[in-house]
């Protein structure tokens, strides 16, 4: 058998999730006084753009739309929520230091900013000051000095608009996202992975959606569900838990809609959410996304945890309306549990290994790969979708040899014609019956043109 190996371009893309440092301002990330979160009360939101951005430095693609790209990213997420953006021009081209804001927003791409990356291989970095309230009053992005960017897909290069819209979700008061397909998933690819390039993340997501319509719209046009999740030690008494992950699915259609990751008193709320009817599943974030990429407090509790069996919250549909809070019941563990043997670490799709979503398109088939421990444990039937639109072929199960620790497997996916744009889950499910979820790993884009 062929013996694939995980390619530079791919290494690169693993490496960025692991320099990610965790921050401060977070959306998916609560505690038990509710959303852990901070956003601008200005409106409109003035972003002063670089004189950098007219004459780019030599890391970025000469003729690269580097102004285009950005007011672009900024049209994205003006266009889901309440969110309006001034543009304005500086002779800056240098963020604020970190412990001095100097009250403008600038988007900056000069090589002034090397130092502000250190060692950091991040495309992007967005430095965000708070008034004595908590609000933004200023948000500096720029762009790493020492990549390679390009708006034309050239291999090797990072997107320019994928990255300056993923900034921009930091600006408003966005950390990362659990959801593998968001635009604010912490680990952008590069161009050429999967032979493709690097577009998807130009869209927002459903979760991203969600997430800036939590901050920036009014309550009474969106609804969310909140709970708790509770670990009985034994001896009648219940203490909570953090490492979780809890992710909401359109009930009909399997699409990701939001992803939160549950605080250390068990607490989680998915916010920003359109009326509909949803299921709600939760499993360890120690998989393609830990908790240490997304900037979770607790950090370390969310990679060491032992209760990473997937399991539903709810089996009936949560109802969710405008301007309603819906309390799921909440779910008690055991602390003696089996611990999850199942752990996808990678997904991949033509015969290369990522950490980032697989671009499917409707109306074809695609061989899909997923690596990590135990996925050798899965049988030909226990393979699925979180989408009815979305079908496994289960005989083309085959097992495959790349340069991992882990094992990797194989299996053909076929996307139904009027599969709606939107991120969907793969479940995977051992002979034991353990589940596993890779949550938003499957993105199916509106087509983008470079």
């Amino acid at each position: 058998m062929m013996r694939k190996a995980i390619s530079a371009l791919t290494m690169m893309v693993l490496m960025l999730g692991a320099s990610l440092p965790a921050t401060a301002y977070s959306l998916h990330y609560h505690d038990a006084s509710g959303i852990v979160a901070r956003r601008w009360l200005a409106n409109p939101i003035i972003v002063a753009f670089s004189r950098s951005l007219n004459s780019p430095p030599p890391n970025i693609k000469a003729g690269s739309d580097v102004t285009g790209a950005a007011q672009r990213a900024l049209q994205h997420w003006a266009a889901v929520a309440n969110i309006q953006f001034l543009e304005t021009s500086s002779s800056g081209t240098s963020i604020s230091p970190s412990n001095a804001g100097d009250g403008v927003s600038l988007i900056t791409v000069s090589t002034d900013n090397l130092a502000a990356f250190g060692p950091s291989n991040s495309p992007g970095r967005t430095r965000v000051f708070y008034d004595s309230g908590g609000a933004i009053v200023e948000a500096d992005i720029a762009l790493n000095p020492a990549e390679t960017f390009s708006s034309d897909g050239t291999a090797g290069t990072y997107d320019l608009e994928s990255t300056f819209t993923h900034e921009v979700g930091h600006l408003l008061g966005l950390e990362h996202s659990a959801v593998i397909g968001a635009t604010m998933q912490p680990r952008q690819a590069k161009n050429g992975v999967y032979d493709l390039p690097a577009i998807t993340q130009r869209a927002l997501s459903a979760d991203d959606i969600a997430g800036a319509r939590s901050l920036y719209s009014s309550a009474a046009e969106t609804g969310s569900i909140s709970g708790k999740l509770l670990v009985n030690r034994g001896g009648g008494a219940a203490t909570s838990t953090a490492g979780l992950m809890v992710f909401a699915e359109e009930f009909e259609s399997g699409k990701v809609v939001a992803g939160a990751i549950a605080s250390f008193s068990g607490d989680y709320q998915l916010a920003g959410l359109p009326p509909g009817s949803y299921r709600l599943n939760a499993q360890s974030a120690n998989g393609l996304l830990t908790g240490t990429d997304i900037g979770a407090a607790e950090s370390e509790d969310l990679t060491n945890t032992s209760l990473g069996r997937t399991f539903e919250i709810s089996r009936a549909p949560l109802v969710v309306k405008s301007g309603v809070n819906v309390n799921a019941a909440p779910v008690f563990l055991l602390a003696n549990d089996p611990p999850a043997t199942i752990h996808p670490r990678m997904i991949g799709l033509n015969a290369e290994l990522s950490t980032v979503a697989v671009p499917l398109e409707a109306g074809k088939t695609f061989t899909i790969y997923v690596g990590g421990e135990g996925v050798d444990q899965i049988a030909e039937n226990g393979i699925s979708t979180s989408s009815p639109l979305i079908r496994i072929v289960p005989e083309t199960l085959s097992s495959e040899e790349f340069a991992t620790p882990y094992p990797v497997i194989s299996f053909q996916v076929t996307v139904g014609a009027d599969a709606p744009v939107g991120d969907y889950s793969i479940r995977l499910q051992s002979a034991t019956g353990e589940r596993c979820y890779l949550a938003g790993a499957i993105t199916i884009k509106p087509v983008l043109v470079l």
